[in-house]
């Protein structure tokens, strides 16, 4: 099993920070990485946690590898060798970012894939869910946090899905960077357009290669995380025979409005990590 301290180095990762939990500041030995001098570390908070992430993809040579992966696959290159995508969590460069563990993870809904191999078709919001198999999920404590629960579905599940519930998806990109990559280099035809915004998709195999690998310096070994999302299918755009989902964030929107956009579309609520 895979422990916490793993999943905050996890949280490094993906934020491109130092990630710390108030449980575990000042405790020495627990989680290596030292904290800039006198810069008092940002809270994440979960409602803010998919916008941090996408804003840290803007200074990782990694995501931005992955934005050129994610344009070679809308046009149908042919893609070289798997990427190891590997994130060097002692060179992390964005401002510190510290937790409380109680308000953001939520054991209770912590899943163990790794020795899962499904035998029957799930859905979940209407759309196929193919559940993380061979992975470890550290719940995000989302309950609660938004206008009801009713995007998450219920607790006590079956294969099928049920009224309200938004469909799942993993991983995402960073809304400028697919800008920046997707519209410059990308040159759609007839009828064809992938627009500025928040892609993802709803097959764990096809976000492996976008999945961020790092070296923990707790254990030595080496791990790849990927997010486990819900996406609000009233603002979802399908493209490449329903491989990936668009959130569309136009241009000339405002942080807040952008904010507003991501929260209402697209909400993370598992962290996935693979010993790889």
């Amino acid at each position: 099993m895979i422990d916490k301290d793993v999943a905050l180095e996890a949280l490094c990762t993906l934020c491109n920070a130092n990630v710390t939990s108030v449980q575990r500041q000042g405790s020495q030995g627990v989680h290596p990485r030292s904290f800039g001098a006198g810069q008092p570390a940002q809270k994440l908070l979960i409602k803010h946690f998919i916008s941090t992430i996408l804003d840290a993809d803007e200074t990782c040579e990694v995501s931005r590898c992955n934005f050129v992966h994610l344009r070679n696959v809308l046009q149908g290159v042919a893609q070289a060798v798997p990427r190891a995508n590997r994130v060097d969590i002692d060179s992390v460069t964005g401002k510190d970012r510290i937790i409380d563990e109680d308000e953001f993870f939520d054991p209770r809904f912590d899943y163990d894939f790794t020795n899962l191999r499904d035998t029957e078709t799930y859905y979940r919001g209407g759309e196929v869910y193919e559940r993380p198999c061979g992975w470890q999920r550290f719940a995000l404590r989302v309950l609660d946090n938004y206008d009801g629960n009713a995007w998450l579905g219920t607790r006590y599940r079956s294969t099928q899905s049920v009224p309200g519930e938004w469909p799942v998806s993993y991983h995402g990109t960073s809304r400028r960077g697919a800008e920046g990559i997707i519209e410059e280099y990308y040159k759609p035809g007839s009828g064809q357009t992938y627009g500025r915004g928040i892609y993802s998709t709803p097959y764990i195999a096809e976000a492996i290669p976008y999945a961020k690998t790092f070296t923990s310096s707790k254990t030595g070994k080496t791990y790849q995380v990927i997010l486990q999302n819900r996406i609000n299918p009233a603002y979802r755009q399908k493209y490449n025979n329903d491989n990936y989902w668009l959130i569309p964030i136009p241009h000339g929107a405002s942080d807040d409005e952008e904010q507003e956009m991501v929260e209402r579309a697209i909400r993370p609520y598992g962290l996935l990590l693979k010993e790889v």
